[in-house]
């Protein structure tokens, strides 16, 4: 007698081939009739659209095979999720069953980029925060609160089977996961276990950066060294209604903090990275203008379309338009996609430190004046400061506890913040790399040497 319909493992899961993780697993087939699936969320239109926009703004510019999509990131995340989901959900003490577990999981990393725009964070800086007061975050929310709900709603069926009954997703639970930053963002009352999860959204290591760490590396050919992923995942887990991470875990931890300060350094930090950015930060805000008018959460039809495919293929047509506007602009577009680098290295220094308010680095203009004093004219030249930084870690884990995980101590038998802290003081909080390009300069080699003796003068001094 044949088998029945789901009967088997791998009855109703198709697989897909990632360069990264091997393969990954999706449900295909409901549980019921009115089910639906994650193979109805990876291909929505809101999904979908993420093929058309790059995992990388202006670093595919630099490292030629770095080509990938915020599309394969977000089903790497969502195969990362599922695995904590599976190693967390024999600690956990709820009225829910692991397919149900795994699926909430899972969703939230597969949705938290669905807000993005094109040039990713590149547009939250210039566009979404500036204009719209909103993160990509915040639009994911509004996605998935609004598009999305009603196929998030009605999935009855994670990899390891159905639900049970009376189970159900709820598209604000998804919501409060992928939120970040300081805007309103309640737990939902009825699950208050999501507050105890938001650490793999939001945290130190999370599905987001466990996936994008090892994808943009392998992707741009940068060798960080090994990310344990497996160590990682096995200390991980729930203990007294807290996330943790098993005091044998803290040795690959650390590593992973180290690997991902390097890959700011080597490849979201490079220096023709940035030189790129600058010349991208002069077009996208006015670009943006002309395509978006209007603030897309109220216009999500036109904010669908808006990617970064959608976006060249338009200013590509620019520099012969009738508007001078957007002849300027297309003008701009034409060098940037031809890698014509406006802007030139000057000087770079790197240093590292505590947290808390920056030492003050001198603004542009105080430069040019500093640099006239010593008897070099920049003319009609120009000159910027990029200070390129990132925190690698939390100052003070005790204060903020929502962005990391907590570590137990089989010795003690305590689950506290005191081991992460001794671990985290053998490493800077803040990296800071600190740049001048110059456009139109003249005698580089002696505007470099003049901005050095400034620049590492008394304003760069402790």
């Amino acid at each position: 007698m044949p088998d029945s319909p789901l009967s088997l493992p791998y009855d109703g899961i198709s697989l897909v081939s990632d360069p990264v993780h091997g393969y990954l697993s999706f449900v295909d087939t409901p549980a019921g009739p009115a089910g639906t699936t994650e193979r109805d969320l990876i291909d929505h239109s809101w999904v979908q659209r993420l093929r058309s926009i790059y995992q990388l703004q202006s670093a595919r510019f630099v490292f030629p095979s770095a080509e990938h999509t915020r599309f394969s990131h977000s089903l790497g995340a969502m195969h990362v999720a599922g695995r904590f989901a599976r190693q967390i959900y024999p600690a956990l003490t709820g009225n829910f069953s692991l397919p149900f577990f795994e699926t909430l999981l899972r969703v939230a990393a597969l949705l938290h980029d669905t807000g993005h725009g094109p040039f990713c964070h590149f547009f939250d800086e210039n566009v979404g925060i500036p204009r719209f007061g909103r993160s990509h975050e915040q639009m994911s929310q509004i996605l998935i609160r609004g598009p999305l709900r009603p196929v998030i709603e009605r999935i009855d069926r994670g990899l390891s089977g159905a639900f049970a009954p009376g189970e159900r997703l709820s598209a604000d639970w998804i919501a409060y996961l992928v939120g970040k930053g300081k805007g309103p963002n309640p737990v939902p009352e009825n699950l208050p276990l999501l507050a105890a999860l938001k650490p793999l959204y939001s945290g130190i290591f999370t599905v987001d950066n466990l996936d994008y760490v090892l994808r943009d590396s392998y992707m741009c050919g940068v060798s960080a060294g090994p990310v344990d992923l497996e160590r990682l995942l096995y200390y991980t887990h729930f203990q007294k209604g807290r996330l943790v991470l098993h005091r044998a875990g803290l040795g690959v931890f650390e590593q992973f903090i180290q690997i991902r300060r390097y890959m700011y350094a080597q490849i979201y930090f490079h220096r023709t990275t940035r030189a790129f950015d600058l010349a991208l930060r002069e077009l996208l805000g006015e670009t943006l203008r002309e395509l978006l008018p209007r603030d897309p959460a109220s216009d999500l039809d036109r904010f669908r379309t808006l990617t970064d495919h959608f976006l060249l293929e338009h200013v590509r047509d620019w520099p012969t338009a009738r508007s001078p506007i957007l002849r300027r602009l297309g003008e701009g577009w034409r060098r940037f996609l031809a890698r014509e680098k406006a802007w030139e290295l000057v000087y770079e220094r790197v240093r590292t430190g505590p947290g808390g308010r920056r030492r003050k680095i001198p603004d542009a203009g105080e430069l040019r004046k500093e640099a006239e004093k010593r008897g070099y004219a920049i003319g009609d030249g120009e000159i910027t400061v990029d200070v390129a930084s990132r925190d690698a870690r939390p100052e003070n884990p005790a204060q903020e506890k929502a962005s990391c995980l907590e570590i137990y101590d089989p010795l003690s038998g305590r689950v506290g913040e005191t081991l992460l802290s001794e671990m985290l003081e053998g490493i800077p909080v803040r990296q800071e790399i600190i740049r001048v390009f110059g456009k139109n300069l003249p005698d580089l080699p002696r505007a470099s040497r003049i901005l050095a003796e400034i620049l590492e003068g008394e304003a760069l001094k402790s």
